[in-house]
């Protein structure tokens, strides 16, 4: 098989795995978003048992949180700030862990904000593995993986998450040859991007804070 067969097949196997790894990650995404096992929008009520002494506003979820039914489970929840927003936003996970300092970090949460008095959820997020901890800075939450880095916010209107931006690095062999080709998400646009741009986003969320999660239950 002569060089130029050999690298068109290649080529187009890789599109082939970008183009199902795209729709995979579409689909669950919309899933996340559509599928709740529990009744989780709740009419906001005066209840100060909750109270978050470091972020203000938070008083907003009080009833929520003291209503939650944990089902056995162990849940950990936290409250971050983003720009543009009237409301803290309230992350509720059931899989954090202990972090290097011995605080609770999370791999994967559902995210919540109030919409017309009520407590909805917006979707859940996940990061791939225990070395890339949920984090977040002032413009958006991060989730992130050892060839990918994702950065979501908030879609109000529509009630789901809203992808900023999701990098992968994809690697592929022609011959003895090891290539890399980096696949940008921006909005609801997929291109081909240069590697400095993963590496713009991966230091972005390397910047950004842990997010450190309490017991609720």
């Amino acid at each position: 098989m002569n060089k130029k067969i050999q690298l068109l097949i290649s080529s187009v196997i890789l599109l082939c795995c970008i183009a199902a790894i795209l729709y995979s990650n579409k689909f669950k995404r919309e899933e996340k978003t559509r599928k709740s096992y529990r009744e989780v929008n709740t009419f906001i009520q005066e209840d100060k048992k909750l109270k978050n002494t470091d972020i203000e506003n938070t008083d907003v979820y009080d009833t929520f949180l003291n209503n939650f039914k944990c089902q056995g489970k162990e849940y950990y929840y936290s409250y971050i700030e983003l720009v543009g927003y009237d409301y803290p936003i309230l992350l509720l996970s059931d899989g954090v862990y202990n972090y290097k300092d011995g605080r609770k970090v999370a791999m994967g949460t559902d995210i919540y904000y109030p919409v017309n008095n009520e407590v909805t959820r917006f979707g859940g997020i996940g990061s791939d593995g225990t070395a890339y901890p949920i984090a977040a800075n002032t413009t958006g939450i991060f989730t992130a993986g050892g060839h990918e880095v994702t950065k979501y916010g908030l879609d109000i209107q529509n009630r789901k998450l809203k992808l900023i931006y999701k990098y992968i690095m994809f690697f592929y062999t022609i011959g003895e040859k090891v290539n890399v080709i980096t696949l940008g998400m921006i909005s609801d646009e997929s291109k081909i991007v240069s590697e400095l741009e993963f590496y713009k986003a991966n230091k972005e969320y390397g910047k950004a804070n842990r997010i450190y999660f309490k017991p609720l239950c």
